[in-house]
């Protein structure tokens, strides 16, 4: 059975799909994000549903890119919306809802009988606003919205490994541009957490030395962190720095029972190690 399937983005649409297409549905994808700024990161989410679209071999269809629609639904009128925190929640219903409207009729333009959205697969949108909101759009007519919660049995970390499998982008922001100052204040603030409790650590002096690789692609050790460092303080500090990968002499890797290249966890941090 076909059904419309709005998609947000690349990384909700892998795990939405697989999950439809084991329950016996047809896919038709629907790219409709008037909501994402700047224009490049537009174009840039678009093309990784294209990239997908060619690898599975879906139908895409994709909507006009209606950025002051999506501004004058949140700012504009009696209800009209800010910039501020404290309006993120309003500003994220009238945004799915906005998604979800242009959805419905697009579905039943092109004469679907159900239609649904990989919003329900991503980990901030929330459920229960994403069913009020088609729960009144279907009081009046057909097609009708097909619930399915794409995040249970795991499926925020199967949408993970599939986005890994095929070199899929993973942005670090929702889509408008309230969001992305959002993002970026958190990185901030996460920033400066981390450089505070690594002061508690190695003190002030070494941290304002080490500090500069935080978050960097590839840590060497020991070209950029010392042995005699991590053997005086311990592999901690690297949940701190937050490295992509460490690349790690063999010799210095055994003296903390790490044996082989793979994935190693500290805490909530997770980095790849590869040995030399």
């Amino acid at each position: 059975m076909k059904i419309f399937l709005h998609v947000c983005c690349a990384p909700d649409l892998t795990v939405s799909y697989r999950k439809l297409v084991e329950q016996g549905y047809e896919p038709i994808v629907f790219f409709y994000n008037p909501n994402i700024y700047p224009l490049q990161e537009y174009s840039k989410r678009l093309n990784e549903v294209k990239k997908l679209s060619n690898i599975w071999g879906f139908q895409l269809y994709v909507g006009d890119y209606e950025a002051d629609k999506f501004l004058e639904r949140i700012k504009g009128g009696k209800n009209s919306l800010t910039a501020n925190k404290e309006e993120s929640p309003k500003r994220c219903y009238e945004c799915m809802k906005l998604r979800l409207e242009k959805t419905k009729t697009e579905a039943k333009r092109l004469h679907f009988s159900i239609y649904s959205t990989t919003l329900l697969a991503s980990p901030r949108k929330s459920h229960s606003d994403i069913l009020e909101i088609t729960d009144n759009l279907d009081k009046e007519e057909n097609p009708s919205f097909k619930y399915i919660n794409f995040r249970s049995d795991n499926g925020v970390h199967m949408a993970a490994q599939i986005c890994k499998t095929y070199n899929i982008y993973r942005q670090n922001y929702c889509g408008c541009s309230f969001s992305l100052d959002e993002s970026k204040r958190y990185e901030e603030q996460s920033k400066q957490k981390n450089y505070k409790s690594l002061v508690e650590i190695l003190g002030e002096e070494l941290t304002q030395k080490y500090f500069k690789y935080y978050k960097k692609d590839l840590l060497r050790i020991p070209q950029d962190i010392p042995a005699k460092l991590l053997e005086k303080v311990g592999l901690k500090i690297l949940k701190y720095l937050k490295p992509q990968i460490i690349l790690i002499k063999k010799e210095i890797a055994q003296d903390f029972n790490i044996l082989t290249s793979s994935r190693y966890k500290i805490d909530n941090w997770k980095g790849k190690v590869i040995l030399w």
